[in-house]
């Protein structure tokens, strides 16, 4: 067998797909199979086995997320059923209740990691059964093409946030969201579209710097951006906020067009990027506005980069052009919505999880302070730091000596101002929800009733039903129906078991331990993948990244492996910088059944989403 040059066989038969009850009953034997080879050694450690109680407790399974930019590897805790529970586990639960009061108006740890799998799920398996940098922009029902949106207010925000949300977004959504064959049947709209038939949508709201609500949106059909900022001008009329911009904009240039420094200070850093790519790339991007498009023209036939001076004179050309515009239609069509070409660009899922789920930024913490995740309360905490001498070693270390979270009252706070840390952002909080989603991205989840099964490879499928029934006598009976199997799509990373390892408890004479078996039934061909990322990007650097996650995430036996483009052998981008390298490229190059099982996953959530017809 030949082999390439990171050792994977250039052909390697494929691997029969699983059931996930065929692939325990799979285990089942296998372990069997391992308890008979090693009986001796088993009697041996068990010493007295007829004397000795022995009980499977839990199973710990070492897993592997594949994740946009790397792998996250947790060994997680599975009890088995007739294992006696955690008597501290709902005392452990009780302690968290309220405690999201600290993310009250921002989006909270936890729920940005929600959002952030979500979005990556649905957009990675759009990325991967469509071939968006070849795809046209054209209104049509049958074609998956993400729309990315910004809408902001027209002026000053003088209504609540859920005000807005209610009387401007709402309603919004609804248009986008319409039959697309349903048409105007008079009046001027005659004809037109009332909606173009997203199903899938996903929403956040954001403050900007001058504290106005603004929006991004992320729609899976395109929409012209005419049509998009009519309609959203149409709606934020309704409170007035384009009447307010025009009274403004009509007495900002009562005397003629004057200059906005600031916003020609933004164009001239916006035209000097989009110079400096063009010049790269020798491509002028497409949908770009008239007067810059001028200039990179310039800029291209000289193949030399824009000046300042010339930067400025394309800035003002601009602004002046707007005004025009504007003006002609009496400053009745603000400039409240933005669209962000996303098909070209190297990873759209990236780009989008970029904006959708950030992190608020905060306000300085003090020298000796800084902000870390802890998974046990499940919620940020700030952690406060002493330099102290370690008189054993005579060397001076950092030492943790408190740790905070924010849940007191508002009396707390007055007698003991110092007793609690405030987390404190410099945007402003949200009231009301800050996220939302159509129910289709937010993936299955069974009912009680409904019997799934998933292979090996994450694919699930509804194969059956429960169905209770209470007989004249009042006995109740449950009824297995198999049903046709249904595929569904579960909202998850793609995820492969790499190991696992039983949790076994022995009581003999009044005494208990517990035993933890080696690693069993090792999944070879994802082992090997994840040893070759650890060896490009080094075991050094993984072990630092992980263990800055937390403790908890290291009891876990976390690990993140991130992708290090340059390490890997992939080129820069023409402007130097370490190249967007998707994981579905990185899993080709580097292993080919990975890569397999990867594409059939996304492709089973693309086809549940779209009923296989987009």
């Amino acid at each position: 067998m030949s082999f390439d040059i990171f050792g994977n066989p250039l052909y390697e038969p494929k691997k029969p797909i699983l059931s996930r009850k065929q692939e325990l009953q799979a285990r089942a034997d296998k372990i069997q199979a391992a308890k008979d080879a090693n009986a001796a050694k088993k009697n041996a450690i068990m010493n007295g086995m007829a004397e000795r109680t022995t009980t499977q407790i839990a199973t710990i399974e070492t897993t592997a997320s594949f994740r946009n930019r790397g792998v996250v590897m947790v060994d997680i805790y599975r009890r088995e059923q007739s294992a006696p529970l955690n008597p501290n586990a709902a005392k452990n639960l009780n302690n968290l209740n309220g405690n999201d009061s600290a993310y009250n108006g921002y989006l909270s740890p936890a729920t940005r990691r929600n959002v952030e799998r979500m979005i990556s799920v649905w957009l990675t398996s759009v990325e991967l059964n469509n071939e968006l940098k070849k795809g046209k922009k054209e209104v049509n029902i049958e074609k998956v093409f993400p729309t990315f949106v910004t809408l902001t207010l027209p002026a000053a925000q003088v209504h609540s946030d859920n005000m807005i949300k209610e009387m401007l977004l709402s309603p919004f959504i609804t248009w986008l969201t319409s039959d697309s064959n349903e048409v105007y049947k008079k009046g001027r709209k005659k004809g037109q579209k009332k909606g173009f038939g997203v199903s899938i949508y996903f929403w956040r709201a954001e403050p900007q710097k001058n504290t106005n609500l603004h929006f991004h949106i992320i729609a899976d059909k395109y929409v012209p951006w005419e049509a998009i900022r009519e309609k959203w001008n149409h709606f934020c009329d309704r409170l007035g906020y384009v009447s307010r911009y025009a009274l403004v904009q009509k007495q900002k240039f009562k005397d003629g067009f004057v200059v906005d420094q600031n916003k020609v200070a933004e164009d001239m850093k916006l035209l000097k990027s989009i110079s400096e790519t063009a010049l790269a790339t020798g491509e002028i991007p497409k949908d770009l506005n008239e007067t810059f498009a001028k200039y990179l023209k310039i800029a291209l036939k000289l193949k030399e980069p824009l000046d300042d001076a010339i930067l400025a004179q394309g800035a003002h050309e601009k602004q002046e052009a707007t005004y025009k515009k504007a003006k002609a239609c009496g400053f009745t069509n603000p400039p409240s919505t933005e669209i962000r070409a996303i098909q070209h660009l190297d990873s759209v899922t990236a780009y989008v999880i970029g904006y959708v789920a950030k992190k608020p930024t905060q306000k300085p913490l003090k020298p000796n302070q800084e902000v870390k995740f802890n998974e046990t309360l499940n919620r940020e905490c700030v952690y406060t730091f002493e330099t102290k001498l370690n008189p054993l070693t005579g060397e001076t270390e950092k030492v943790e000596v408190d740790m905070q979270y924010y849940t007191p009252t508002a009396e707390e706070m007055k007698n003991n101002p110092d007793a609690c840390y405030k987390m404190e952002f410099e945007e402003r909080k949200i009231n009301g929800r800050i996220w939302g989603c159509s129910d289709k991205l937010r993936g299955f989840k069974p009912a009680d009733d409904v019997i799934t099964e998933t292979d090996e490879i994450g694919r699930t499928y509804i194969t059956g039903r429960i169905i209770k029934e209470t007989d004249a006598e009042g006995q109740e009976h449950t009824t297995v129906v198999s049903t046709e199997k249904i595929a569904v799509p579960v909202m998850k990373y793609f995820t492969k078991v790499v190991s696992y390892r039983e949790v076994i408890i022995t009581e003999q004479e009044g005494k208990t331990n517990i035993f933890v078996s080696n690693a069993m039934d090792e999944d070879h061909v994802a082992v090997k993948y994840l040893d070759t990322l650890i060896n490009y990007v080094g075991k050094e650097e993984v072990d630092r990244i992980s263990k800055d996650v937390g403790a908890s995430f290291e009891k876990m036996h976390g690990k993140i492996i991130p992708f290090r483009p340059e390490k890997m052998g992939y080129p820069k981008k023409p402007n130097g910088k370490p190249a967007v390298v998707k994981h579905a490229k990185v899993l080709q190059d580097n292993s080919p059944e990975l890569h397999r099982q990867y594409m059939l996953y996304f492709t089973h959530i693309f086809n549940c989403l779209y009923n296989q017809a987009a």
